[in-house]
């Protein structure tokens, strides 16, 4: 007769446990990955602001008027390529022009384009 003082695991009680936390290791390296995709894409919004803000400032403190027609280009940053392109339109009788700037870029993992709008108002040169 076998005694009950025999205190080990048996063979289903460690697979078990092993099956457990191999689903456990598993579902946080997944979620390590798309906090790792969630922070790249919070940057190349950063990146894209960051542009769009010093090419207004740049178009803003032009000495001369800038040009009527778009004018587009690309730039990289953080090792992502931005294409950005700006329109700059009169508004009738009131001193200003309209400047239209985008931002787009493409996401290396979700191959989708993504684009930030933004507008500002610039006096007109006498």
């Amino acid at each position: 007769m076998p005694s009950k003082s025999n205190k080990g695991f048996t063979l289903l009680e460690v697979l078990i446990t092993v099956a457990i936390l191999s689903s456990a290791v598993i579902f946080i390296f997944r979620a390590f990955g798309a906090v790792l995709n969630s922070a790249k894409f919070s940057q190349n919004i950063s990146s894209a602001c960051y542009l769009a803000e010093n090419k207004i400032w740049e178009i803003r403190h032009r000495r001369a008027a800038p040009p009527k027609k778009e004018t587009a280009a690309e730039e990289y940053s953080t090792k992502q390529r931005f294409n950005w392109r700006w329109e700059n339109g009169d508004l009738e009788n009131r001193g200003l022009s309209l400047l239209k700037f985008n931002v787009s870029w493409k996401e290396r993992m979700r191959e989708k384009d993504y684009e930030i709008s933004l507008s500002s108002y610039l006096l007109k040169s006498p």
